[in-house]
């Protein structure tokens, strides 16, 4: 039985006592996010509604002692809620909860090469999730680089919901999935290009890693810095508004360049 399984039955034997959130609780969580105000306000209320339904059928479990509050756990479900916004909850059907580190963690690999050998080291992640398992985010982790991890990993359940890591979430009628494919390539390419001439592109530069982490950091920034990315690629921005059926609103404030890398 996988660690993270037998962690959740013991520490999770009945579901956590949540307080019925009401409008002083939203407002506590939202006042912890420093996207909202790109958010349309008119999205606010089917965010919240699903946010609460995710409290209630989702367990949490923080790693390393980390006491799981109701802003965290309320934090976390407004984002998946967000991500959720245009498909409902049913992307997550496949998962039974979150597990949130107070920091990067690390994760063992074993990578074999192209004669055969395996290789082992260690990856510290920010976040990581797959079919079947749980959410696994860092608290807080990467905000003063302008990473949104929580909003990442989210953004992976949307790209598994058709059964493949491939960077095509589930997407609507009105986005074919060879016009989707063709404005990831495009702005993927674009995003290559600048980096290799020293540019500073809206996006973090571990998009550059394939599509499979593009989308997630495409919807990163589509929410914490919509108007960058609307002046940055036009196209992107536009698909991903039919992505989320959310359009964001513009912040006043000017662009000041790339996030740093994933690597802490």
């Amino acid at each position: 039985m996988p660690a993270w399984i037998d962690a959740l039955r013991r520490l999770w034997r009945s579901r956590r006592e949540h307080a019925e959130p009401d409008e002083t609780f939203w407002n506590a969580v939202e006042n912890t996010l420093p996207f909202l105000r790109n958010i349309p306000p008119t999205a606010h209320e089917r965010v919240r509604r699903l946010a609460a339904r995710f409290l209630a059928t989702k367990t949490f479990y923080g790693a390393h002692g980390l006491p799981i509050t109701d802003l965290i756990a309320g934090s976390i479900a407004w984002q998946a809620a967000l991500v959720a916004h245009r498909t409902g909850l049913g992307i997550y059907d496949d998962f039974v909860g979150v597990i949130v580190y107070p920091e990067p963690f690390r994760v063992r690999r074993h990578l074999a090469d192209e004669i055969g050998l395996v290789h082992e080291f260690d990856d510290e992640l920010y976040g990581e999730t797959w079919e079947g398992g749980p959410v696994i985010v860092s608290w807080g982790a990467g905000e003063a680089e302008g990473m949104q991890v929580v909003l990442h990993e989210f953004a992976h359940r949307l790209d598994l919901a058709d059964g493949a890591l491939d960077g095509v979430p589930l997407l609507p009628p009105s986005l074919p999935r060879a016009r989707w494919e063709r404005v990831m390539e495009d702005a993927l390419r674009r995003l290559q290009d600048e980096l290799d001439t020293g540019k500073s592109p809206p996006l973090d530069p571990y998009a550059e890693e394939g599509p499979e982490e593009f989308f997630p950091v495409a919807t990163e920034t589509f929410f914490a810095q919509p108007e960058a990315l609307a002046a940055w690629d036009p196209a992107l921005f536009a698909a991903l508004c039919e992505v989320y059926g959310i359009i964001p609103l513009h912040p006043t404030e000017p662009h000041h360049g790339p996030h740093t890398t994933r690597s802490p």
